[in-house]
């Protein structure tokens, strides 16, 4: 219906605010704010003026808004924003973005304290608490509603999103796409009738109405793919490939050499028997065998590695490839039944099916990834036990079988180096930095996270500089991040780098990257306040020779779509309410000064204590189950205006002035030359946190532990100090109570685990 708006014309720019203006003229049609009662108008105008957002959490939104309801709201946030007036959008088609709007040259805007970043699954914003259904359009815009603003004045922009892959999903795994096009299940039927937007569309005018609210949107990208994408289906090239029959065909011409020499060692027929079972094994087939028998087996098997390796290692070569992919591109072409020279795009992928299924039966499988730690090319073992598609092996820098942790077979990584020279395959560098900067402009994000580059700089990935495994080089992020900051100035990249071994100038300087993922929930139980005071302080050191608009910032991570995975087992649902409203306050109200600017990470749902459901959402598109504990949302929400309202937090930096092993704490926030601070106790031990720990010899334990209540503490204040107030929650904001006790010291007669008590201080 209106598919025409989102296309240029020849020779004429398309007017952007009219195109939007069309489309929500027809969502006002259904969804009329004239419907709603004038009280009803009046509730919500005071709330979003007050506050800049509609002060609810997600759950209670989805419950309680009409969709005109939803609009009437917006509409407030557009005018907060100067870009709506008289019912219309008004802006230029290069000021969408807040920052574009606001002059921003450069990505310091996402590395400011204070500033907080929420990560969203479109397809987990349904109302998961009634059903399954995953979320739509007007799911969207209601959660965009309820984002906190920020203070622009104080250089902190309204709440980032953070969407991950919104792409078809293989296994539904989010980290599995099908193809670049947008989900079928995030379409929403009634909104294409009404407007006539596509998946795509919808998408779109998404995020063009949340940074015309001020929100700042990044994106989730893979330097991979999904096994048997559409990219890789149109671009072979992208990938590397096995010819699955003809490495069987080699394994078994070696089965019967390995066998003649073991005969030595054990009795003919014994090795006879075992050569035989072990064909049978390398085409799928499975079974017990006794343990002599085993003890045989294995032997083989041990000596058939190196003739796999080599085998696999020779057909990930160049020359191979080359021949490998235009087999691919033939079959691809003979299905699609167009000429085998034409250069296709996913869109040509109309049979992705059939494409698939035809280069299975000839044996054509993408090579997959690995393991974190692995190195060199995937090893073939076998087929699967139902002989459905095949088994790979994986091994470190050291040769050390590390397949136990592989978890990656099922994805396609792209071709970025040729492995046996360690060179740079420049072509599909090309493409995927092409592909990376057209997305941008399809969605005009105004960043990236780029996912699965935790160990490209290590001894797994790299020799002396020199690529070795099949995770994307720094070469490539640089030259992806260069790129994108020269076509956007104010564009921000975040990597997902754990800090291990503390690889600051490698992922900053040489990969121009802004910002790093960090270790606080791998280290959830370690945090302590002195900890995040370590980690603020390694920060600035490493910064103080950058100027002010090129400094490295880690991300304080409150939650992300890491921690429920058994693999890691730490998010803040298992600290009690208390123990996680204390976890945010303490990342809140620990800030390291201008050397060591750091955001806030949070999930959806965080907001009202929903204990476990972003996991669920990554592995499925499914509507999100929330838990709906309002007292906690009023506290959580209430801490995040306070610390934005605050420059002497957001520009200050905290200093420790005590903290006890019995979980006693007390530090101060100062930001000089003013002559005001704060001061926070807290007792830092949670009612109950999940503790990984190790004995003497080095073996992991992991328990749940307890906090227990201190008594009787006293603190003197700096000096020069003096209180003023303190601040307590009180109708649903921290509130300044003059203090009555004396001027310079406190005494604390209790404090339960993760309670915290805020001071305002004078000199």
């Amino acid at each position: 219906m209106l598919n025409f708006l989102f296309k240029k014309k020849d020779n004429i720019s398309e007017n952007k605010a009219d195109r939007l203006n069309s489309v929500y003229a027809k969502l006002k049609e259904k969804y009329n704010p004239e419907k709603i009662p004038d009280e009803r108008k009046n509730f919500l105008k005071d709330k979003i003026n007050l506050y800049g957002y509609l002060n609810y959490p997600f759950y209670m939104a989805l419950d309680e808004l009409k969709p005109e309801e939803i609009l009437f709201g917006l509409e407030i946030k557009w005018q907060q924003n100067n870009i709506f007036k008289d019912g219309k959008f008004i802006f230029n088609n290069n000021e969408i973005s807040p920052l574009a709007r606001n002059g921003v040259k450069s990505s310091d805007w996402f590395k400011k304290e204070g500033h907080d970043i929420k990560l969203i699954n479109l397809a987990g914003l349904g109302n998961g608490n009634k059903s399954k259904e995953p979320g739509k359009f007007m799911n969207w815009l209601c959660q965009l509603l309820i984002l906190p603003t920020g203070n622009i004045e104080s250089g902190i922009f309204n709440t980032t999103i953070y969407l991950i892959p919104f792409h078809p999903r293989e296994f539904g795994c989010a980290y599995l796409p099908k193809s670049s096009e947008i989900s079928e299940a995030l379409f929403d039927g009634e909104i294409w009738e009404l407007t006539g937007m596509s998946a795509k569309e919808q998408v779109q005018v998404f995020i063009e109405m949340a940074q015309l609210a001020g929100h700042p949107v990044i994106y989730d990208i893979l330097p991979q793919t999904g096994r048997f994408s559409k990219a890789v289906l149109a671009n072979p090239e992208i990938a590397r490939w096995f010819d699955i029959p003809a490495l069987d065909k080699e394994i078994m011409s070696k089965i019967d050499s390995v066998a003649e020499n073991l005969k030595g060692a054990y009795e003919a027929e014994d090795i006879d028997v075992i050569r035989e079972i072990y064909k049978q094994a390398q085409s799928g087939g499975e079974g017990t065998l006794s343990e002599h028998y085993q003890a045989i087996y294995d032997a083989m098997d041990s000596e058939m590695i190196n003739c796999r390796k080599q085998l696999c290692e020779n057909m990930c070569k160049k020359k191979s490839q080359e021949i490998l992919h235009k087999r691919v591109a033939a079959i691809v072409a003979e299905v699609l039944d167009c000429p085998a020279s034409k250069k296709l795009t996913e869109d040509d992928i109309t049979k992705q099916i059939d494409i698939i299924k035809k280069l299975i039966d000839n044996g054509l499988w993408p090579a997959p990834g690995g393991a974190w730690c692995s190195s060199g090319v995937p090893v073939y073992d076998k087929m699967s036990d139902c002989g459905g598609y095949p088994t790979f092996k994986h091994y470190d820098y050291k040769g050390e079988d590390v397949t136990h942790f592989a978890n990656l077979d099922c994805q396609t990584p792209y071709y970025f180096v040729y492995l046996e020279n360690g060179t740079y395959n420049n072509k599909v560098i090309d493409y995927f930095i092409d592909n990376m900067k057209k997305l941008q402009a399809d969605y005009n994000f105004d960043g990236f996270r780029v996912d699965h580059i935790d160990h490209i700089v290590d001894a797994v990935s790299e020799v002396a500089g020199v690529p070795i495994s099949y995770r994307a080089p720094r070469e490539v992020l640089k030259r992806l991040n260069t790129t994108l900051k020269s076509k956007v100035p104010y564009f921000a990249t975040l990597a997902e780098y754990m800090l291990w071994d503390n690889y600051y100038k490698e992922y900053h300087k040489d990969m121009k990257f802004d910002l790093l993922w960090g270790n606080d929930i791998v280290s959830q139980y370690e945090k302590t306040p002195e900890t995040i005071l370590a980690d603020n302080q390694r920060l600035a050191n490493y910064n103080v020779d950058f100027k002010e608009d090129s400094r490295l910032a880690i991300l304080k991570a409150y939650n992300n779509q890491d921690g429920e995975f058994r693999e890691i087992d730490q998010y803040p649902g298992q600290l009690t309410a208390s123990g996680a409203l204390f976890k945010w306050a303490k990342y809140k109200l620990l800030p390291g000064g201008k050397f060591a600017q750091r955001p806030m990470l949070y999930v959806d749902g965080d907001e009202s204590f929903t204990k476990r459901g972003i996991e669920a959402t990554i592995g499925e598109e499914i509507a999100m189950l929330r838990d709906t504990n309002f007292e906690f949302y009023e506290k959580f929400d209430a801490i995040d205006r306070f610390v934005k309202q605050n420059s002497i937090i957001t520009n200050g930096e905290a200093q420790i002035i005590i903290q006890d092993d019995d979980g006693f704490a007390v530090w101060l926030i100062s930001c000089e030359p003013l002559k005001k601070a704060f001061l926070v106790a807290a007792n830092y031990k949670y009612p109950t946190e999940f503790v990984t720990s190790h004995d003497e010899n080095g073996n992991t334990m992991q328990n749940w532990e307890k906090g227990s209540t201190i008594f009787n503490k006293e603190i003197k204040l700096p000096t020069d100090y003096r209180i003023i107030s303190e601040y307590c929650f009180k109708n649903s904001k921290y509130t300044a109570i003059k203090w009555e006790g004396a001027a310079n010291e406190i005494n604390f007669e209790k404090l339960e685990p993760s309670e915290f008590r805020i001071f305002s201080l004078e000199k």
